[in-house]
């Protein structure tokens, strides 16, 4: 479904992604795990087309995004869970959920997102529909940012730090989420800092450090692995 091959990005003068390859294969869940700054964000944003890679290519079902502009990369069935969830605090609930709206090509198949599937996956966001933004709890908050992010149909979700800032027990609810998706059959990456989430929901794990991948391998692999965890990602023994 997506492969980065050498991908290479700056801000400015500094060098962030540095030589980034990898790939998602179709139905699977890839978990990007890493420290602050090592890459990951600015790796969902370049495959998103808010940041430009300086080269390396990034194709989507065999079809090249690095000169596509944003709209047309989400148009080609790619949505985007934004880190710190970016709602419309001005719009209601519901209203966050259609903005975005769009039907399921037909010959797609899978599920056809829509007002009526969200509520089923999200019952505590119809009982809040004509709620603003503001006034949902983080977790809701995260819900409404995937809800949002499924209303416009995608075969592949990009996810970044969908845990961050939220309690244990709505972690694990998000996780349960994430595993329901991708057994509906998007194929979905997640930028993640939660080892426990990753590990439940994604079905390969990479570590990215100073813009680079330095380890991958399966959930199983990464728990036994003490070493890696520290080194890496700042886990004690």
């Amino acid at each position: 479904m997506l492969e980065l091959q050498d991908v290479h990005s700056y801000y400015g003068t500094s060098y962030i992604l540095q030589g980034v390859t990898f790939s998602v294969l179709k139905g699977k869940c890839v978990a990007l795990l890493g420290r602050n700054g090592a890459g990951k964000t600015t790796t969902i944003h370049t495959i998103a087309g808010l940041h430009k890679a300086k080269r390396g290519s990034i194709r989507f079902k065999n079809r090249p995004l690095e000169s596509l502009p944003p709209h047309q990369i989400s148009r080609l069935g790619i949505g985007l869970v934004p880190q710190g969830r970016r709602i419309f605090p001005s719009l209601t609930v519901k209203e966050n959920l259609t903005m975005p709206a769009r039907k399921r090509k037909a010959d797609d198949g899978g599920i056809n997102w829509d007002l009526e599937k969200i509520y089923e996956l999200f019952p505590v966001l119809k009982e809040r529909e004509n709620n603003f933004g503001t006034q949902l709890s983080g977790g809701q908050q995260q819900m409404l940012a995937i809800g949002r992010a499924l209303m416009t149909n995608p075969e592949f979700l990009l996810m970044d730090e969908p845990s961050e800032g939220l309690a244990p027990v709505i972690i694990d609810q998000i996780g349960e989420i994430i595993v329901q998706l991708k057994e509906a059959g998007l194929s979905i990456l997640i930028v993640e800092q939660n080892i426990a989430l990753a590990c439940k929901a994604a079905d390969e794990i990479l570590i990215m450090n100073k813009g680079k991948i330095v380890w991958s391998g399966s959930p199983d692999g990464l728990m036994a692995n003490e070493g890696i965890q520290h080194k890496y990602l700042g886990v004690s023994s």
